[in-house]
């Protein structure tokens, strides 16, 4: 049955019932555990970066210059991966929408309308914006590499007069990477699906994406060629990640815990702990995710830092396979074990272009 949406303002059913077909029940898949995944990762590493360049300042004399020039390359290599992942999240997005090609309306219905409550419109915005961000940060670093970039380069690293509004950049790129990596959590809450209404998701997708990002971080470090710059940006982002690592692994818990509690998603977390998707919970998102990383940092901090490169390269890895399975297998597989309800509360309604109308 072909399901139709009404003229402007939209207003749409609450509950699907037995007008849902299969196939609009199976439409939380593999693109959209990718995209917050990629959205995740490109946020909190472009957040991480900002903070780390509070303290980034060289007299105007460019006495230390040098040690600017070393950690280019790797802050650039930061730069081109967050801009890439939220790249490839939107277009993700936009792919398991039911019309991609229409898919800007939810720009021009949201402002129209008015859509402010919706976490769908509030998100694009959110990654729209920290793109901009994220565009002018590479252009900041590519200043050693491009001469048109070096006045943007200068004022960013050297103190002068403007050296103060880079602030200003800094925390834009904070608060917009933190609301970009968080918009996905809010939304799942917003639903009708026990797991996913959950508050331990809204900071468990931020944290995740937190962990992704300072793994891949970590293997970016070994862009840098200075040793004592290199080890000491490496043991820095491996701290990070092993605090976010172990916030990961006790919200995860929390998370299926308080699912456990709720008649509606205990199914869930039968399903995920138990049932059909334990070995892969267990062995991908517990074992190779979370465990085996942590104790690979911990190892990390106690050995000669030239065997670094062996064991870096595995962690990032691991994490990012965690990370992604998590998302599946917690967020996405639980999407199957729900009521009759669009999974879409009275608040938080979809927007015309997206999976189920306008097909």
């Amino acid at each position: 049955m072909t399901l139709t949406p009404p003229l402007p303002p939209f207003t749409y059913p609450v509950s699907w019932g037995p007008d849902m077909s299969p196939a609009h029940q199976a439409v939380w898949n593999v693109k959209v555990a990718l995209a917050y995944f990629l959205i995740g990762l490109g946020s909190m590493i472009s957040v991480v970066s900002a903070i780390g360049d509070i303290k980034i300042a060289i007299p105007a004399t460019g006495s230390e210059a040098k040690g600017i020039k070393e950690i280019s390359s790797f802050k650039l290599g930061i730069g081109l991966t967050s801009l890439i992942s939220l790249a490839l999240g939107l277009i993700f997005l936009v792919l398991d929408a039911g019309k991609p090609t229409t898919a800007w309306e939810i720009f021009t219905y949201g402002l129209e309308y008015g859509r402010w409550e919706s976490w769908m419109f509030l998100g694009t915005i959110f990654l729209s914006v920290l793109l901009l961000l994220v565009l002018i940060y590479n252009g900041i670093w590519l200043g050693n590499y491009v001469k048109i970039f070096s006045k943007i380069s200068s004022w960013y690293v050297i103190k002068s007069k403007m050296f103060s509004t880079r602030y200003a950049l800094i925390a834009l790129i904070i608060i917009f990477g933190i609301l970009s990596a968080s918009y996905g959590g809010v939304l799942f809450s917003q639903t009708n699906i026990g797991l996913w209404r959950n508050p331990i998701i809204v900071l468990l997708f931020p944290v995740s994406g937190l962990s992704s990002a300072a793994a891949f971080g970590l293997t970016l470090t070994l862009l840098i060629k200075d040793k004592s710059v290199r080890d000491y940006n490496l043991l820095l982002w491996s701290k990070v990640d092993l605090y976010a690592e172990i916030s990961e692994a006790i919200l995860t818990a929390l998370f299926l815990y308080i699912g456990v509690l709720s008649s509606y998603a205990s199914v869930s977390v039968y399903e995920i702990l138990f049932g059909r998707y334990s070995i892969y919970f267990w062995v991908l998102v517990v074992t190779i995710g979370l465990t085996i990383p942590m104790l690979l940092e911990i190892l990390l901090h106690r050995l000669n830092p030239i065997r670094y490169k062996y064991i870096v390269p595995i962690i990032t890895v691991l994490v990012i396979v965690g990370a992604i399975a998590l998302r599946y297998y917690v967020v996405i597989a639980s999407a199957y074990f729900y009521p009759p309800l669009s999974p879409f509360t009275p608040a938080q309604l979809q927007f015309p272009w997206g999976t189920c109308w306008g097909e």
